[in-house]
Formats: C-alpha cells, structure tokens, sequence
C-alpha cells in the first residue's frame, strides 16, 4: 500500500483535510491529531556546513561549503517540546544539505531529542569523512539509530569500481567492521551491517544518473521534455525544517543563505502543527494529490512517485468537493 492509499484508507475526510485550506482554522486538538496521523519523517537540519561540492548537489554553488551556521537552541528546544506533546515516534532525519559529522554537538542534540522522544527513530545521511568507530560509539550513546553514508566520487567524476573497492575497505577498517571475503562490489551498491548498537548502510549509488535535479535547481539533471504529472506524497509524509526554522514543502527543495525558494512557515514565530496545517501549505498539497500538469519548483521534479493512476477519479471527487464546497468540513478527531 502507498502512501496515498494509506491516507485515503483512513478516511476521505483526512485526505480531505490535508489538502483543505479550511484546516488551518481547527482546533489544536485536530491539528495535532493530522500531523501525528500522517506525518512519517522529520527532516531536521541542525546545522549548515558541508565539506563537499558533489556536482549533482546544490551545495556545489552555495556558500553552505564556505561557513558554518548552527540551528539555535531555543528552536531546537521549541520542536522537541512540541513534539513531545503529541508523542512524536517516527523517523527524525537530521541532514537536509548538510554533513552532520561536522556538528561536534551532534551527540549533545540527539541526547536531547531522544529525552523529549524516546521513541523516535534518529538517523542522518552522510558522506563518511568524519566518521570512525569511536565517533561511531558517542552516536550509539547518544541514541542514534541509523546512518546512512554515502560514498561520493569526486566532483566532475563518475564512480570508478577500484577507487569504491579501496575507499570501503577504509570505511569499514575505521569501523572495526570485517567486510564479508565474498561480497561481490560489482553486482551490489551498498552494504549493510549494525554495528554498537546502529545500523549502518554504505551506499554508492550513480546519483549523476539515477539522482534526482532537486526540484528543478540543478538544470543539467532537467530533461528538456519532461514535464511532471505524477502526484507527490512527500509534502504530505514529511515535514522538512532547514537549520534557521524555516520550513519548506520537502526536502528537495534547496534552502541557504541566499536561496528561500517557497518557505511555508517559521518555527521561531508559529507551531509545526500551524504549519502543516497551515493555508499555504494545504494548498500546495492540493496541487499535488491528482494527477495533473504542475507547476513552479514541481513542474519539472523527477522524484518517483509510485501512486495507481486509476485512483485518480477519487482524488479528483475529493478535490471537486473541496472546491465546491463554502464550508468548513469537519474533521473529527479518531
């Protein structure tokens, strides 16, 4: 089952509620039970910095190379707390375009969170330069659960089988972990194992290739002819807060110094649940429910989107009730 049938499975009403602009005038109580029900990862950017320029990234041309920026306390403190209310226990992703091993806080802040949600499932992509068994056990202290590191090649370069061969090796040497004699590096692109308690995926994707152009901004990865009508279930299941509380719609979408393409909210003047529900927000969920031509930072995303086109009469009858609708629906609380 995707993840639009999930939704609809609960109930037409909270698919409806989502995409319904009336959502932000419920109740706390109704907001809160929307993003507990529906909201399956986090993605929380602590901090700014990233020691790569990988060409198939937007960091390639951003100053996010050049400095460091934290996320501030009070912010961090403010979505532990407010998740903790609603006893938040899904995924909490903790990069967005940063490398999070830059962080020597990191531990300290994950310790946090996991005091506030002690069920959450913390994990965070990285690219592995900083990343050592003793490092390894401070994260498995301090309550991380899963890392994801990726073995880039070089800017401007495609992945070459010897250099991954040699660069694994090293990785798993730093980790204390014995790669298995027989495993085949030609047939498989990554490995997995747990290791102190965390479960640990190394991973070399062709991401020239198989990546995605992030919503558009990297114009070499956008194909001349495509043009998106898939829906897109991300704004729905995520919620994606950048490392100075501003909120955009997913994690494709790049946010620096310099570039804030579509910020749906910040976390310093309104709550999450605001937010997601927010009119904004619900409207840009609205654009992407059906299958239909899209438009602005989605028009020519290429994110993979594995919903049933014969579902799409239903989420149109949805739509079309919305619209012709002058009231606002209610939305009990299951």
């Amino acid at each position: 089952m995707n993840y639009f049938d999930q939704i609809i499975f609960a109930s037409e009403e909270n698919a409806s509620a989502l995409i319904n602009s009336h959502t932000q005038t419920l109740d706390n109580k109704t907001k809160k039970a929307l993003f507990k029900r529906n909201v399956e990862i986090i993605n929380l950017e602590l901090s700014y910095r990233c020691n790569r320029k990988c060409d198939y990234c937007p960091v390639s041309f951003s100053s996010r190379n050049a400095h460091q920026l934290f996320m501030s306390n009070e912010i961090l403190n403010k979505i532990c707390q407010e998740l903790q209310e609603i006893r938040y226990e899904n995924r909490i992703s903790l990069n967005l375009y940063n490398e999070p091993l830059l962080d020597n806080n990191l531990e300290e802040k994950i310790s946090l969170i996991k005091k506030h949600l002690p069920y959450c499932h913390i994990a965070f992509n990285s690219n592995g330069d900083k990343l050592n068994f003793n490092r390894l056990k401070t994260l498995s202290d301090a309550g991380c659960d899963y890392i994801c590191v990726t073995l880039h090649p070089p800017a401007k370069k495609e992945q070459d089988l010897n250099d991954i061969k040699k660069r694994l090796s090293n990785l798993c040497k730093k980790l204390k972990y014995e790669k298995p004699e027989y495993f085949d590096i030609e047939r498989n692109n990554f490995i997995q194992f747990r290791s102190i308690g965390i479960n640990i995926k190394i991973q070399w994707p062709d991401w020239h290739n198989n990546g995605t152009n992030r919503a558009g901004i990297l114009t070499e990865h956008i194909s001349k002819t495509f043009k998106r009508s898939q829906p897109c279930a991300k704004p729905f299941r995520e919620f994606t807060i950048y490392y100075d509380g501003k909120v955009q719609p997913c994690c494709e979408i790049f946010h620096d110094t310099t570039h804030n393409i579509l910020e749906m909210g910040d976390l310093s003047k309104k709550s999450i649940f605001d937010i997601y529900c927010s009119e904004k927000l619900s409207n840009f969920r609205m654009d992407l429910f059906d299958f239909s031509k899209k438009y602005g930072v989605c028009e020519k995303c290429n994110v993979k989107d594995y919903s049933n086109p014969e579902d799409d009469v239903l989420r149109k009858k949805i739509i079309q009730e919305i619209k012709n609708s002058d009231y606002e629906k209610k939305i009990e609380y299951k």
